[in-house]
This record gives structure tokens, sequence and C-alpha cells, in this order.
């Protein structure tokens, strides 16, 4: 009697060992997965524009170009904004074609970036509005604002 113990002891050890095992082998961390991101954009006729970005269906925040004072809330015109409003470890880049930056990338949600300076009235600009962390980015293609 002993010896069936001491077998069924060791096959219960290997069961639970290979148990083990397939649960470390499972499926790749959801987390690791690239979110599901999509893009809003709104287009204002003075040239201003706003793109609400979503990451995995949750409202994560907002690129956006203020053209005139004013404009979407802001006290200046000529204004790039990054607002990322999701503590997901992402952050949101906006770059404007002039190579001006407004970024919350290294920065903990909530969290805005305004990069502002005078553009030359009338001229047209492209913007993009991007989801980013580490190496990875997802875009919105280029916006076209004026200043």
């Amino acid at each position: 009697m002993k010896a069936r113990f001491k077998k069924a002891t060791s096959v219960g050890a290997a069961a639970t060992a290979l148990a083990t095992g397939l649960v470390l082998a499972g499926p790749a961390n959801p987390a690791s997965a690239a979110p599901d991101v999509y893009f809003v954009t709104y287009e204002y006729t003075n040239g201003s524009a706003l793109v609400n970005v979503y990451n995995n269906g949750e409202y994560a925040g907002y690129g956006a170009w203020a053209a005139d004072p004013g404009d979407l809330g802001f006290s200046t015109g000529d204004t790039l904004v990054a607002s990322d409003q999701l503590a997901d470890g992402y952050g949101i880049e906006v770059t404007l074609s002039t190579g001006r930056v407004a970024s919350s990338r290294g920065y903990s949600a909530p969290y805005t970036d305004i990069a502002t300076g005078n553009l030359a009235e009338g001229a047209t600009y492209t913007m993009k509005v991007c989801l980013v962390k580490g190496t990875f980015s997802d875009c919105r293609t280029g916006v076209d604002v004026h200043a």
C-alpha cells in the first residue's frame, strides 16, 4: 500500500507541475499587446483643430491647435496642445509641420503641455496627433491648420 501511495503522490506532483507550466506558458499579457487606438477630429473654419484620442475605447486625451486667442479655451493663438487625461501609461504627442512639439511623453496623467509662438498669419500647417509610449506610436494622419 505504501508504494501505491508514493506513486500517487509523485503523479499528483507531476500534474501540479504540468498545470503550473501551462499557466506560465499561456497567452501573452494583454497589457503588452498594442492598444486599439482611434481618433475623432474636429476642424474649425478659422484654422483651429481638436483631435480626441481614444485608447481601447477610453478617452485618453487630445491634441489641439488654437489659431487665435480664445480658441478652444486657450488665451493665446498659434498654440499647440497635447493633453493626456488617462492614466494608462501612454502619452499624447502633437507635432506641427514647423517642428513645434507639445508632448505628455514621460509624465503621469493628467498632464497638459502647451507650445506657443507667433507664426505667419494665413499660412497652412499640418498637425499630427499620436498616442505614444516608448518606441510605440499610433498617429492620426495630418490635419491642416492655419495660423
